[in-house]
């Protein structure tokens, strides 16, 4: 989410979510290796509480999955998102009112989506559809690892406004990507047959080596790790450009407004499979007759009679080579903020970002308060309000010792205690800054000058004045 970094100026990496944010210092490097690690985790409905309760009675001394408090706290369309960013190499130096940046970066982003139909026809079986079809939705799944290579420019066009862009080229390491979902059930009104039919197309970007059956079917799916490590940045055909666009505008002095949008663009997937399924699967029962008694030698665990139920289920997937390239687009964030300064040391501020996928808008606001207690030493907290949840409290600090910058900061540190969590996120990273403008220690000087010169001033008029007296 990043609402918190994105204006706590003095880190650096601020300049990530809005490229028009010029740093304090001539020069920065982000440590090596070490300039920005961040961590995401997100979803809209349930927290881990929901799922996972305290048993009772005979399971009392047990932990036990709640169904129904799973299903009531569920939205209608569910969302769970992990996201890893690894920022290994930073750079930015200062050219008079004009600032240039170079970040190359690692990122993860997948998302598991699904209807709150398939959990509800989970947790009420098909007894209500007799001799009719559930409808149980799609599953969404995308992952995508590339890396980026952003070089950025922004530039103070008057005494007020600075504006920036990035621009990012994109090398894709791995992509998947459900094209086509859906799910249904069709139970006769005797309820001795249960029907599930089944269709969907997974597009994906990767190396693998598949095994299929005589009849075109995938038999296993082997993972090429090495190959896998080997797609960097020149070593992958499939490519892609995405650009940053900010600004900022100083209203007063004391008042500041901020506009970003992120990562319009994608990625053009070129190595690229399908994996294909369009089967319908007729199930009337399973064969519990040699699981009841352990000592007869026919004997199977339930287990494996319900393993033997979900592969004629999954071996029902075709595989299809050299599937034709396809693009997708990154998710775009837009940015929204302002702050106000009410001293010397501390200023409030509010930070909206909405975030666009797939067509779909995943808004978020949070509310800011920072300090600076000494010129070396940062602090934030902030309230976020997203993902149906409001109780999420942020922090975030940066110390300077000599050139070195450490900064830590995560949009929920109630997060600590996952139970009741549905967004945790943490960014840590290190900087060397060189050339670092002293704003306070400026001001002080001219006004120590100023009122010199006004004392000067008073004391020549007031020797004018006894002059003439005499």
């Amino acid at each position: 989410m990043n609402n918190t970094l994105y204006l706590m100026q003095n880190v650096p990496q601020s300049n990530q979510l809005n490229p028009a944010i010029q740093p304090e210092c001539k020069v920065f490097l982000g440590f090596p290796g070490l300039s920005s690690i961040y961590v995401n985790y997100a979803n809209n409905g349930f927290t881990y509480n929901d799922i996972i309760k305290d048993g009772t009675g005979l399971q009392k001394d047990s932990l036990v999955v709640d169904i129904n408090s799973f299903h009531d706290a569920l939205q209608s369309t569910n969302t769970i998102v992990n996201q890893l960013d690894y920022t290994f190499f930073s750079l930015g130096i200062r050219a008079k009112k004009m600032f240039f940046t170079l970040d190359m970066s690692s990122k993860i982003d997948t998302r598991l989506g699904f209807d709150k139909g398939l959990i509800s026809f989970l947790k009420n079986g098909n007894a209500g559809y007799m001799g009719r079809t559930a409808n149980l939705g799609a599953i969404g799944l995308d992952g995508t690892a590339y890396n980026e290579v952003a070089l950025g420019v922004s530039k103070q066009v008057t005494e007020k406004l600075t504006v920036g862009v990035k621009a990012k080229m994109l090398f894709g390491v791995a992509n998947m990507h459900m094209d086509q979902s859906n799910l249904s059930v069709y139970t006769s009104e005797s309820g001795d047959l249960v029907r599930l039919h089944s269709k969907q197309l997974m597009k994906v970007s990767m190396p693998l080596d598949v095994t299929q059956d005589a009849d075109g079917y995938i038999d296993d799916i082997d993972v090429l790790d090495d190959d896998l490590d080997a797609t960097f940045f020149s070593g992958t055909n499939n490519k892609g450009f995405a650009f940053d666009l900010g600004a900022t505008y100083q209203f007063d002095e004391k008042t500041t407004f901020y506009a970003s949008i992120l990562d319009i663009g994608g990625i053009k997937w070129n190595d690229t499979y399908e994996l294909s399924q369009d089967a319908t699967f007729d199930w009337q029962g399973g064969d519990w007759s040699q699981s009841g008694n352990s000592n007869d030698p026919n004997y199977r665990e339930i287990e494996d009679v319900m393993e033997d139920l979900t592969d004629s289920i999954s071996d029902a997937f075709r595989f299809k080579d050299k599937a034709g390239s396809y693009s997708k687009a990154l998710p775009t964030k837009i940015y929204l903020g302002g702050s106000y300064k009410l001293n010397e040391r501390v200023n409030v501020g509010a930070v909206s970002r909405t975030e666009i996928y797939n067509g779909k808008l995943r808004p978020s606001l949070s509310l800011s308060a920072n300090t600076r207690v000494i010129r070396n030493f940062s602090a934030s907290v902030s309230y976020s309000m997203v993902n149906n949840s409001y109780n999420n409290v942020g922090a975030g600090i940066a110390a300077k010792l000599g050139p070195f910058q450490i900064y830590a900061v995560s949009d929920n540190i109630l997060a600590m205690n996952p139970n009741t969590a549905k967004t945790a996120n943490f960014r840590f990273g290190m900087n060397m800054m060189f050339g670092c403008r002293k704003k306070t220690v400026k001001k002080d000087v001219c006004k120590i000058q100023e009122d010199l010169i006004l004392e000067h001033m008073e004391k020549v008029k007031e020797q004018n004045k006894k002059e003439m007296e005499e």
